[in-house]
């Protein structure tokens, strides 16, 4: 009788101790094969004769030829799509700042035989150089002077539309450019802004 208990209890202390051994093989086995059948996959997906990643390949500035990443040289396979990289500039272009010319708000009559209409217009000019810029603030009198005859001449109607804004920005551009006496060349006024517009 005691030797059937000794037996028995020796036989639950190897089952205790094989039951953790087996789950933990059954584990690895599922892990293994879980990899694997990922590497299969990967590997069927992948197209046939495809170039492989590189990694930091590129054209460099004053590179060698022969050298990876340049095109049509040597050392890439038939499939590989080329790479280029170009550095940016050591020193970046300078961007002129523009030049603007602010001038004192306009006010004018618009008429027409049906009806009277008070503008009132604020104006920044738009020029290309200093030089222009200097001219137009001595000559600024007469600038302001044909500004006026452009913009007393135009209708009521008209100026409220973006054509009629148009037209009248093209008519100041040209009265302004003109040359002032006696000078024998014109000024370079590159665009007209509007910083204020009523129509009343």
């Amino acid at each position: 009788m005691p030797a059937r208990g000794a037996s028995s209890s020796r036989a639950g202390g190897l089952g205790r101790v094989l039951r953790p051994l087996l789950a933990i093989l059954v584990l690895l086995i599922v892990a293994a094969a879980s990899a694997g059948a990922t590497w299969y996959i990967t590997q069927r997906i992948q197209p046939q004769g495809a170039a492989p990643v590189q990694l930091g390949v590129g054209q460099v500035p004053g590179g060698q030829p022969g050298q990876p990443g340049q095109p049509g040289q040597p050392g890439q396979g038939p499939q590989a799509m080329p790479a280029t990289f170009v550095a940016p500039p050591a020193n970046p272009i300078a961007v002129p700042a523009p030049i603007f010319v602010p001038l004192e708000p306009f006010t004018v009559t618009l008429q027409n035989p049906e009806t009277e209409r008070i503008m009132h217009v604020g104006l920044t000019l738009r020029v290309s150089d200093e030089q222009t810029r200097t001219r137009l603030e001595k000559y600024m009198p007469e600038v302001r002077s044909r500004i006026l005859m452009v913009l007393s001449s135009q209708s009521p109607i008209g100026v409220q539309t973006q054509q009629g804004k148009t037209d009248m920005v093209n008519a100041i551009k040209q009265a302004v450019n003109r040359p002032f006496s006696p000078l024998p060349d014109g000024q370079y006024v590159t665009d007209v802004l509007f910083t204020a517009f009523v129509v009343q």
